[in-house]
């Protein structure tokens, strides 16, 4: 069965992974999943991150490991600096033994890890913390042996997390939670190409091979939210990107991103962002 992964994610060549340092102010993105392994590490400010419908907020020194296949979504206020490292599903099949059974927990209590080769004696929340920073300061100055530094700090956070953080994975689940997701593929495909454009209930759940009833309990049960604010999410990211990068007047915008309702549109912004969109420019 073919798997359809919703954020196709690009590695770099020289380090096998996707790794960037960027700044964000109120940018929202909607839920998605992809097969790669997914973290993210706050330099500064704060971002909301949902992962399988749980909300934590992360601030300055706060990371997050985002197993593969989670939906997930994320929000930032004001100004954030983020790392984010996405490591392939192949990279991680090929490092860790037994990875399609295992997941990472790091609300586990592990204990203090033995001193590795640097002599940290750290726990391992802090190495791995210690970790992604030395991660950031390599790609930034990109010193000799660059690409090979690299690597060993990658497989060193690998081997942290499973040493410490490691479960296992319930297989039966973990197999209907790939049939709802592959289910739910085509639907948020057709929402992301035809956003833009008057999408009905009936023909989302179509495209589900549902009747539309059960498919809104079954959209909500696995995507953590309704389809109707799916897609206005989905409109709302764009229309929040046009705010700040265009000088595009508002009615524009929003005819341009498929918003028809308006006062459901206003509602909804002042929910995500804390004003309406005026408002929001002019924080510019």
């Amino acid at each position: 069965m073919e798997q359809f992964i919703h954020e196709e994610v690009h590695t770099k060549s020289d380090i096998d992974v996707r790794f960037e340092i960027y700044e964000s102010s109120n940018d929202f993105v909607p839920e998605h999943w992809h097969r790669s392994m997914e973290v993210v590490y706050i330099y500064d400010g704060e971002m909301d991150i949902t992962v399988n419908h749980r909300k934590q907020r992360l601030a300055k020194d706060d990371f997050m490991v985002v197993n593969t296949a989670a939906i997930h979504a994320t929000q930032t206020y004001d100004y954030a600096r983020v790392l984010l490292l996405q490591i392939p599903y192949q990279f991680l099949t090929h490092a860790i033994a037994d990875y399609d059974n295992i997941q990472f927990d790091l609300s586990l209590k592990p204990a203090a890890r033995p001193a590795d080769n640097a002599g940290c004696s750290c726990p391992p929340s802090d190495a791995l913390r210690r970790i992604l920073t030395e991660m950031g300061r390599l790609d930034t100055e990109k010193p000799q042996g660059y690409s090979l530094r690299f690597s060993s700090l990658l497989y060193d956070f690998l081997y942290t997390l499973v040493v410490h953080y490691q479960v296992t994975v319930n297989h039966t689940a973990k197999v209907q939670s790939q049939k709802n997701l592959d289910r739910l593929a085509p639907v948020i495909r057709y929402i992301k190409e035809h956003y833009t454009e008057l999408i009905t209930l009936e023909e989302a759940a179509s495209l589900a091979a549902l009747n539309p009833e059960y498919f809104c309990r079954f959209f909500k049960r696995n995507m953590g939210t309704t389809f109707t604010a799916y897609v206005n999410s989905v409109r709302l990211s764009h229309v929040c990107y046009d705010l700040k990068n265009t000088d595009l007047n508002i009615g524009t915008i929003l005819e341009r991103h498929g918003i028809t309702n308006y006062k459901l549109f206003m509602r909804n912004f002042k929910q995500i962002y804390g004003c309406p969109p005026k408002d929001f420019r002019k924080s510019l």
